[in-house]
């Protein structure tokens, strides 16, 4: 009998994926969030010149650059960017979203 548990069907495909433009990982300094994560607009920026505005969240900072993390082709993934690549977004709160 096959394994109830896991991925269900094809995993998704993630030959389209290319990583962003990203700085080099900070080596000190860094302050790492605490749950919740601050929510953000990412906007990614691409070796072609495009950019692509993402919902993530700040998982790591310094003054100088941002660890956002994302879901893309079903895969969290994570680059670090500066700072001025972040927007801060809102996440309504249930009670909100029930008014």
């Amino acid at each position: 009998m096959p394994d109830a548990a896991g991925w269900h069907g094809l995993p998704p495909t993630t030959h389209q994926y290319l990583p962003p433009v990203q700085l080099d990982a900070p080596t000190e300094g860094i302050t790492e969030s605490v749950s919740p994560a601050p929510a953000l607009w990412v906007d990614l920026e691409y070796p072609n010149g495009s950019v692509q505005t993402v919902r993530g969240f700040a998982m790591a900072w310094t003054p100088s650059a941002v660890l956002a993390q994302w879901v893309e082709f079903s895969i969290a993934r994570e680059a670090w960017v500066r700072p001025d690549q972040c927007t801060r977004r809102r996440i309504p709160q249930r009670s909100d979203a029930e008014q």
